[in-house]
């Protein structure tokens, strides 16, 4: 009584159907990276550039290094 004196609506819940609608699918993966290893950059990689080839590239190397990108594979458990 209370809501019809205060002209109060409700909204009806939604229907399971609606909510499991509102799910992603396993049908709607998001596709891995087609060549996701050319993104890491190998520390035996860095090792072979010269100094001029590592000076143009060292912006890379550090946002490799602190995106977690960089594979140590040269000094390994060294570090």
């Amino acid at each position: 009584m209370y809501k019809a004196d205060k002209d109060i609506t409700t909204k009806k819940s939604s229907t399971g159907k609606d909510a499991a609608k509102s799910v992603n699918s396993r049908n709607s993966r998001s596709k891995p990276q087609d060549n996701e290893s050319s993104t890491y950059l190998r520390e035996s990689q860095v090792h072979k550039m010269s100094p001029q080839e590592y000076e143009k590239k060292s912006d890379e190397i550090i946002e490799a290094i602190r995106s977690g990108k960089f594979i140590y594979d040269m000094s390994g458990s060294a570090r």
